[in-house]
């Protein structure tokens, strides 16, 4: 099987049921379905090329036990901020076309639940034993992204009929839990 179609099914299989699965349902409810898609979409660019890096040459400067207790914490911090934020209205707020602060965060929260995470290390993994880091590099972000898809159309579906306070304070609190068991996990 060439190494783009193994990898991305791999990668793809690995994710579904992961925990920035779970994160799509809050951030398609605050900030819309297109933005989630693009900034996911280049958090698994730069997530994947990072773990495709490190799997052919610098895994021994650094350890992966040093980046998931930043990311955990990091997810607590996200948490927090998003319980603390007033939300804009009982509706998506309507962000301005222009704004790329939305696109940030999302590209944030992403890239940030997948450092350390299962889907990073299957791909260092590849990465280690493909003669191809560049098809490695392009399978794992298809695999990745294409599960972040489904999981933010089915968000977009879930946040129509569910008051975006509730998804709000539910993302809040997933963030919370996962960044609390990321650190004691460390």
């Amino acid at each position: 099987m060439p190494t783009l179609l193994l990898t991305g099914v791999i990668v793809f299989l690995a994710e579904l049921g992961d925990k920035t699965q779970l994160v799509c349902l809050g951030l398609v409810a605050k900030y819309g379905a297109p933005r989630v898609l693009l900034g996911s979409a280049a958090a698994a660019l730069v997530n994947t090329a990072l773990a495709v890096i490190i799997g052919e040459s610098v895994s021994h400067l650094i350890p992966l036990s040093f980046l998931q207790p930043i990311a955990a914490l990091g997810f607590v911090s996200f948490g927090l901020w998003t319980l603390c934020t007033p939300p804009h209205s009982d509706s998506c707020p309507d962000v301005p076309r222009s704004s790329h602060a939305s696109v940030g965060a999302v590209f944030m929260a992403f890239l940030l639940a997948e450092i350390g995470d299962k889907t990073q290390l299957v791909t260092l993994g590849l990465a280690a034993g493909q003669s191809s880091p560049l098809l490695t590099w392009l399978g794992a972000a298809i695999g990745l992204f294409a599960a972040q898809a489904l999981a933010i159309f089915a968000s977009f579906k879930i946040a129509a009929y569910m008051p975006p306070r509730v998804l709000r304070v539910g993302a809040a609190v997933m963030f919370v839990v996962f960044g609390l068991i990321g650190l004691t996990c460390t």
